[in-house]
């Protein structure tokens, strides 16, 4: 009579479910944190705003934070801190991103013909964003305030010129070892046109590095409008942006100093949110990374 045989446990056995790599990247859950109250708060602006931030109120001048009915204090003339930290977290959410935007398709558009539409192109779109790296970003902004006028508009325009030609190489580097892959020789060799593996093939391949380097520039493009506004070739009043706030402020330190730290906190919070977010989704993006998991 043979003996049973010991019971063992089943040799295959449903693995722990490992959490996706977003679940654990801080640098990722931080960002999008710090950038969506920042985007909530700018939209926010546009329905509800506890005072109106352009008037004057000289009977509240410089009350401190806590006041009733002024959260955050009000500035020389009594305006609403609060109020125009909102306004100013829609302009700089109009401005960043449109800038941001604007770099990010013309860039990749020109980035990628460089990188797929031969020699000429290459050499002709690369030396054209050489020479407009060349041109510091201020100089332009400052041109085309001389030109236009100063607001959103012209800091949106002065930082597309100011991005694009960095956005275009990184995208053509990007394209160029796509282009090496041997997915993109068996397409040609089936007859494929340019155009078609640009779309179908190279551009779902560089998406991760398209959206990174968007995340970037949105937070490069509100610290360089913050810039801007603060030496008085971005936004002006009636509009609000942190950098205006700043330079306003800039009188009073000595008088009332969270006139100044209110929106340099701002500036910070949000342009450190943007760096982390960028820096988590390149993490969980980036497959080469992906395979060291």
């Amino acid at each position: 009579m043979s003996t049973p045989a010991p019971h063992t446990p089943s040799l295959v056995r449903t693995a722990r479910r490992r959490p996706p790599r977003w679940a654990t990247n801080i640098s990722l859950l931080i960002g999008v944190i710090v950038t969506a109250l920042f985007i909530a708060i700018a939209l926010s602006s546009l329905v509800y705003l506890p005072h109106s931030p352009n008037i004057p109120r000289i009977q509240d001048r410089l009350l401190p934070a806590g006041s009733p009915g002024y959260f955050l204090g009000t500035d020389v003339l009594g305006r609403d801190i609060l109020s125009q930290l909102m306004v100013g977290a829609k302009t700089s959410l109009i401005v960043g991103a449109g800038g941001a935007l604007i770099s990010l398709v013309i860039g990749t558009i020109a980035g990628l013909s460089a990188a797929a539409f031969g020699r000429v192109a290459d050499e002709t779109i690369s030396r054209s964003a050489d020479i407009m790296l060349s041109i510091p970003g201020m100089v332009t902004a400052l041109v085309l305030a001389a030109t236009i006028g100063s607001g959103a508009l012209t800091t949106i325009l002065a930082l597309s010129a100011f991005f694009t030609p960095s956005f275009t190489r990184v995208i053509r580097s990007a394209a160029l070892t796509v282009l090496q892959e041997d997915f993109i020789v068996a397409a040609r060799l089936y007859g494929r046109p340019t155009w078609f593996i640009l779309i179908r093939h190279v551009l779902p391949n560089v998406a991760g590095v398209m959206i990174v380097q968007f995340t970037l520039y949105f937070a490069a493009g509100i610290l360089t409008e913050a810039g801007l506004s603060y030496l008085g070739v971005g936004v002006t009043r009636p509009s609000i942006s942190w950098g205006m706030m700043l330079n306003e402020a800039q009188q009073q330190v000595g008088i009332s100093s969270p006139l100044a730290m209110w929106p340099g906190l701002a500036i910070v919070i949000v342009v450190l949110g943007l760096n982390l977010l960028g820096d988590g989704l390149r993490d969980v993006l980036d497959p080469k990374l992906a395979r060291r998991v």
